[in-house]
């Protein structure tokens, strides 16, 4: 996943969702393509914690300024 992008890591996590909510997909399918939306989701979630430590940093920077 390290050549991902938040974007295609976003609709991988929103293709497994629909996927798991299909009527004809089996249980293992099911279970795999929940472990797989889990990576996209913990990797997103690192990406934003990352943006979101930036933003505070330049906030800072901004009010010292």
């Amino acid at each position: 996943m390290a050549n991902k992008t938040f974007t295609q890591a976003l609709n991988d996590l929103q293709n497994a969702a629909s996927e798991i909510g299909k009527q004809a997909t089996t249980l293992e399918d099911s279970l795999r393509l929940f472990e797989q939306g889990m990576k996209e989701a913990e990797f997103c979630s690192r990406i934003l914690d990352e943006a979101d430590q930036k933003i505070t940093v330049f906030e800072k920077e901004a009010e010292n300024a």
